[in-house]
């Protein structure tokens, strides 16, 4: 029973220490004709998750595509617990946005990633979830 109860409770002190990283938001922001899209990535545990974060953005059409990446960031080298950190990927940048925008809704994935951490964080979002401005 001993054994048990210290066995569970080196477990629980153990998940805790866990960092992690998570994506918390993804916006697309339209200027005429011009798109940014901001990924923010936070680390909802209470210990800096070593780096490199790696944050992959990917487009497609429907879901029926393929998703296609336009960006990958590795420049993230720690995420303190409880901190986040965004980055913009703008539309001049890749062709294959600025070709899903003009043919209408779209969807865009970013997904965060970091050498030991216990899950891979992802979020998938349409392109009417996300649109703000004109």
């Amino acid at each position: 029973m001993r054994k048990t109860i210290v066995a569970a409770i080196v477990g629980a002190v153990c998940c805790a220490a866990y960092a992690d990283v998570s994506v918390e938001d993804v916006l697309a922001r339209r200027e005429g004709a011009d798109i940014n899209v901001r990924v923010t990535v936070n680390n909802p545990a209470r210990t800096t998750q070593k780096g490199p974060v790696k944050i992959t953005l990917s487009v497609r059409q429907t879901e029926a595509d393929k998703w296609q990446v336009i960006k990958t960031w590795t420049d993230i080298s720690k995420l303190a617990g409880g901190n986040r950190v965004s980055r913009d990927f703008f539309q001049a940048n890749h062709p294959v946005l600025r070709q899903l925008a003009e043919q209408g809704a779209f969807e865009i994935r970013a997904v965060a990633e970091a050498p030991g951490a216990p899950k891979v964080g992802e979020k998938v979002v349409s392109w009417k979830d996300t649109m703000k401005g004109k």
